[in-house]
């Protein structure tokens, strides 16, 4: 049997005997984005935007993940658009620099597989660096989102004297807590990534220098620094609109029950 399905297998008992329900679901749910990666993989060979394709796919992911597993409620509604908003602010903040940058492309270090690649790809390999950035980040982004979303709607339910103000200050006291753990999650993911490319150049006798201003070594640190921008962007936006979605509607004098949207109610402020 292939290492693959073996790998995947035991994956899957995995996530169900630890996460039960929740787990199989979480199963499905990467197996269901795995399938709308190659859908755009597949658009983009034939020729359609990148980036659009990518805001695209970004948003279909991030409606899979967060509703097929919490269900669609406020929270789930926040974490959607707080999501969708970091990403077209991360592609604006980016394209330009990405684009100045020159990072696009191959390097000298590369030459050799060059050789032997077809030159007529017609694919923009600054879209497409722009398009590896927005990906890195939608994991963390999706679980910080879900994960500062969640907490502020436990905190509206079992207090029915919180105002949008302090809730929000909740958000982002929630939020710093995150950001440190976060950073170093992507860091090392990324750092994982190019390892072998750092032992590549150690191997190869370059100077920090040589390194510092590799091209490759720069598409790396840049997609870092990127992604840490979306990281950081996403604790305020998040916490704005989940504020805001929770409160949206709410009747100080007339209801006396206000419902979550996922089935739960909470008293109302009188």
């Amino acid at each position: 049997m292939n290492t693959a399905v073996v790998l995947l297998l035991i994956l899957f008992v995995l996530m169900a005997a630890i996460g039960g329900t929740r787990g199989v679901k979480s199963f499905f749910t990467l197996c269901l984005n795995f399938i709308t990666l190659f859908i755009m993989l597949g658009l983009i060979v034939f020729k359609l935007d990148p980036i659009k394709v990518t805001v695209f796919g970004s948003i279909i992911i991030t409606s899979i993940t967060l509703f097929y597993i919490n269900g669609i409620n406020r929270k789930t509604v926040a974490a959607l658009l707080s999501v969708t908003l970091v990403v077209l602010l991360t592609l604006l903040l980016t394209y330009k620099m990405g684009t100045n940058a020159n990072i696009q492309g191959f390097s000298t270090e590369q030459s050799e597989s060059v050789a032997y690649l077809t030159q007529n790809v017609q694919v923009n390999f600054v879209k497409i660096v722009i398009c590896e950035i927005l990906l890195g980040l939608l994991g963390a982004i999706i679980d910080v989102s879900i994960s500062i979303a969640s907490s502020m709607q436990e905190i509206y339910r079992h207090d029915s004297l919180v105002t949008r103000q302090d809730l929000l200050r909740s958000g982002m006291k929630i939020g710093r807590d995150i950001l440190g753990t976060m950073t170093n999650t992507l860091l090392f993911a990324y750092i994982g990534g190019f390892l072998p490319l750092i032992i590549w150049f150690s191997k190869l006798n370059y100077t920090l220098s040589d390194i510092l201003n590799a091209k490759v070594f720069v598409s790396e640190v840049f997609q870092i620094l990127s992604s840490g921008i979306g990281i950081i962007l996403i604790i305020p936006v998040t916490a704005l609109i989940t504020s805001a979605v929770l409160f949206l509607g709410r009747s100080q004098k007339s209801e006396s029950v206000w419902d979550d949207g996922d089935g739960s109610e909470r008293p109302s402020k009188s």
